[in-house]
């Protein structure tokens, strides 16, 4: 069942809602792993996030068709490690979130839609959250070159810097990547703690698709540790997500058999998102694990043709000391009714997580 709007005057632009992903048009090959159908589809039986509302926005602006899922969530792991990272020491939401799309995926937005279709999924979104007795609608993630249209489409009534990601351009070897470093020392310590997991016995292990779903009981039990705790990704969630194009794990094994960590990562289009990384704590610093899968990561991505490495978020002053390039990954926040209490919150959850960046790029 679907409900739809029309706006003669706005280019035939009309917009439909649809309480599952399978009554959508197919779609054309998507900007990101994390705009593909698979993915919306992923967040059909995720509880690790916990939804309690599911929501698909189609919007056709003549012959260009979008798609934009929204989550009714009354608890987002992810937003709750952002709040401890900017020092919080309340809850920014005192009731559901209607997020469109869930933080979870790196990217967010709509690429490629116009101003008109922009404040289409604004307007929808805002009237459905504010039906839902949601709070506010987020729309998450949005990078650097979609944020002033959103701000065309809508004006936000608060922006948050949630996250950064960070990108490097791939060259045709390993070599090539390095020579791009801030400094040559950081070049002979990447080579150094890749050779030193090689020396104590790391190989790499590609898994494509859903041959990760055997893997996957041990990327979680070792995902929180490698979160500094938090329970950040469940089956519920990787399960499906090997399914969404691209899917693949790059895995250290180690010769006496076992899995010391690994990335969930994305080799779609032109680039390889390193989207999640699982790390054996007890054997990080004997394994030099981390550092030896990014560099097996680099040497994946130029031998698969990647012209770009997408090393996801986090990590900010090893990733500073690689010399990636961040990008901010701005959430875009428009409320259902006043509430100055809650403006002054996000507020402090912005400036709180630019500081706590900041301190981290310093020690780089």
């Amino acid at each position: 069942m679907s409900v739809t709007a029309v706006h003669p005057n706005i280019r035939s632009l009309n917009s439909s809602w649809h309480s599952s992903v399978a009554t959508l048009p197919t779609e054309r090959r998507a900007a990101t792993p994390f705009h593909s159908l698979e993915w919306a589809v992923a967040w059909q039986s995720v509880c690790t996030e916990q939804v309690r509302g599911r929501h698909h926005l189609f919007l056709q602006e003549g012959p260009r068709e979008h798609r934009m899922s929204f989550y009714q969530v009354s608890d987002s792991p992810l937003w709750r490690v952002t709040e401890r990272a900017a020092g919080l020491t309340r809850p920014t939401f005192d009731a559901d979130v209607l997020y469109g799309p869930s933080v979870y995926g790196e990217y967010g937005g709509l690429p490629g839609a116009t101003v008109s279709v922009l404040a289409e999924a604004v307007d929808r979104g805002r009237a459905l959250a504010h039906d839902l007795g949601s709070e506010a609608l987020v729309i998450a993630n949005i990078p650097p070159a979609e944020r002033a249209l959103w701000r065309q489409a809508r004006t936000p009534d608060a922006e948050v810097v949630l996250s950064w990601a960070h990108r490097a351009r791939v060259e045709a070897s390993v070599d090539e990547f390095i020579a791009h470093f801030p400094s040559s020392s950081a070049g002979r310590e990447f080579r150094r703690q890749h050779r030193r997991g090689t020396d104590a016995g790391l190989t790499l292990k590609i898994v494509r698709g859903p041959e990760l779903v055997p893997y996957l009981p041990e990327f979680t039990a070792q995902a929180p540790a490698t979160s500094q705790g938090d329970a950040l990704y469940g089956t519920d969630m990787l399960t499906p997500l090997t399914r969404v194009p691209g899917a693949v794990g790059l895995l250290a094994e180690h010769n006496d058999g076992t899995v010391a960590g690994g990335f969930f990562c994305f080799r779609y289009g032109s680039a390889l998102y390193l989207w999640m990384a699982a790390i054996d704590q007890a054997r990080k610093d004997e394994l030099h694990t981390y550092s030896w899968l990014m560099y097996e990561s680099v040497k994946y991505a130029a031998d698969t043709g990647a012209y770009v490495l997408d090393a996801g978020r986090g990590n900010y002053a090893y990733k500073a000391r690689l010399g990636m390039f961040p990008v901010a990954l701005t959430s875009a926040v428009y409320l259902t009714r006043p509430n100055a209490h809650l403006i002054s919150r996000l507020g402090a959850l912005h400036t709180g997580l630019k500081q706590h960046v900041l301190r981290a790029w310093n020690k780089a």
